[in-house]
């Protein structure tokens, strides 16, 4: 049977490209659809992504998806699309509020300063990423969660969704890409998400510390000759959660952008999440 991998990411070529993760999150979703698994992705429909160019379909199931965020409910939709010269599906996350402008780089502002709103929007993203599935109906194997702009997941699926039933069998892999700021996160941003103090106790303002706590599994994808292992190694507080929840790390790296590079590096991802022919 085929690999069921549900797959966040903040940014996908050629939609939306701030970072690397962007190219990854072409490359590995296209080889898997090739592989014939079942892997979809989730991702924001930012303001400059035409619909026309990219044939952006409605979809009557995921119009309102309700969100409890903010201590309100908040309604936002899905549309689907296909990545361009792929069959690899799409579905836009649409949130005017958060994702409508036409900033091309994604997390900064003004000077190359990170947006003080970060934290809050993609703990948004995050939230209807997981409502979604049961909009779907779709019970994924995995849910590969990219950096830290969808770190909330795993976070989530172990305390606001611990005992729902229909994600039980779900298993989070945080892919970490890009070790960088994403602005202030704290008690306030944590509880718009639905935490409560003791769910991120030892935690506050750390994010990816909690993600690494609660993530099923860790690795972290690196192209174009840039190692990411050296600086997570160097990374303090990544070790220290790191050490305190008893985790490694899976790297996959490649050296340069050749075709046989990524035909590896999509192998050793294959033999990860247990994909059989």
């Amino acid at each position: 049977m085929p690999v069921k991998i549900y797959y966040l990411s903040s940014e996908v070529s050629p939609f939306s490209e701030a970072t690397d993760l962007a190219k990854i999150s072409n490359k590995v979703p296209s080889h898997f659809q090739e592989k014939k698994q079942d892997l979809r992705i989730f991702t924001p429909r930012y303001g400059f992504v035409s619909e026309r160019r990219y044939v952006v379909r409605e979809v009557i199931r995921l119009k309102e998806i309700e969100v409890e965020y903010k201590g309100d409910l908040v309604i936002g939709a899905a549309k689907s699309a296909f990545v361009p010269s792929t069959r690899v599906q799409v579905y836009f996350m649409e949130y005017q509020p958060y994702f409508g402008g036409k900033n091309k780089t994604l997390y900064k502002v003004a000077e190359g300063r990170y947006n003080q709103r970060n934290a809050e929007k993609y703990f948004y993203f995050s939230k209807i990423a997981i409502e979604n599935l049961t909009y779907l109906y779709w019970q994924p194997d995995y849910i590969l969660c990219n950096d830290w702009t969808t770190a909330m997941v795993p976070v989530l699926f172990k305390t606001v969704y611990a005992e729902e039933e229909f994600f039980a069998e779900m298993k989070t892999v945080l892919n970490l890409v890009n070790i960088e700021e994403m602005g202030k996160v704290g008690k306030k941003q944590y509880e718009m998400a639905g935490l409560e103090p003791e769910d991120y106790a030892g935690y506050e303002d750390d994010l990816l510390g909690l993600a690494i706590k609660h993530a099923d599994e860790i690795i972290s994808i690196s192209i174009d000759g840039k190692d990411n292992k050296q600086e997570i190694e160097g990374h303090k507080n990544i070790q220290k959660a790191l050490k305190a929840a008893g985790k490694t790390v899976k790297y996959f790296t490649i050296s340069d952008e050749s075709d046989e590079d990524w035909q590896q590096l999509n192998m050793e991802l294959e033999t990860f999440f247990g994909v059989e022919y």
